[in-house]
């Protein structure tokens, strides 16, 4: 990376204070702003970051292709995910909620056996929230859920009245907050740990970011980074 002068890294562009591409095309938000430290501590300046716009579905693929060296993209570590990919210690902990109308009339899992809830493709999401429902004595199955390509098009598809509800983590969530919807207070679960992800195979690199991680969350460095880009605080139970 530092011969080629160059640190590639896969990010976000719609999630309002984690990566989003303003309309000048420049990138702002907290894992931006951890993009650029990376750069800097390799020895390189934070204009030598080529940021490049993935997905749920697109950043492991575009890992493993070798077109980007790193995704900081409010990737969520589970135990699977580390058998395809390193991962480095957790620098934001958030949790899954619902985005819906204020008028929606939707307050409780029950409320939901009859809705249509957007997810975006390939986030777990999904199955988290069929977890969390099944543990408060409600079913949710397949009919329930509209699947998305990115959160934009879930928003619109709930200011439209395609959906009732938009399922994803509360930072994602509170970036599309308007007069017209609300998060709801009493359906948080499914702790979500974001972490910056690797090639399996590139061990070095995986225990360098790790080192600069949990050095920054130790020092102080990544709160006032979350303070900076007026991101909620890191969950804590």
């Amino acid at each position: 990376i530092v011969d080629r002068g160059t640190l590639r890294v896969g990010v976000k562009t719609d999630v309002p204070g984690f990566g989003m591409q303003e309309l000048s095309g420049g990138y702002s938000g907290l894992e931006i702003d951890l993009a650029k430290k990376i750069a800097e501590a390799m020895g390189l300046s934070a204009d030598d970051v080529e940021f490049t716009a993935v997905t749920a579905k697109t950043r492991g693929q575009l890992l493993d292709s070798g077109d980007i060296d790193m995704v900081i993209a409010t990737f969520t570590v589970n135990d699977e995910r580390r058998e395809t990919w390193n991962f480095s210690t957790s620098y934001y902990t958030d949790t899954v909620s619902l985005l819906v109308k204020n008028d929606s009339g939707i307050s409780t899992y029950a409320d939901l056996s009859d809705k249509t809830i957007g997810v975006a493709e390939a986030a777990t999401s999904k199955e988290a929230l069929i977890a969390a429902a099944a543990e408060n004595g409600v079913t949710l199955g397949e009919n329930n859920f509209q699947v998305y390509p990115d959160y934009p098009s879930i928003k619109a598809a709930l200011d439209a009245g395609q959906i009732d509800a938009f399922c994803m983590d509360g930072s994602t969530l509170t970036g599309y907050v308007d007069d017209s919807t609300v998060i709801l207070p009493d359906i948080r679960f499914a702790p979500q740990e974001y972490a910056i992800a690797t090639k399996l195979s590139n061990t070095g690199l995986a225990e360098f970011v790790d080192g600069l991680v949990t050095g920054w969350l130790a020092d102080g460095t990544i709160d006032q980074l979350i303070t900076d880009n007026g991101v909620t605080p890191s969950y804590e139970g």
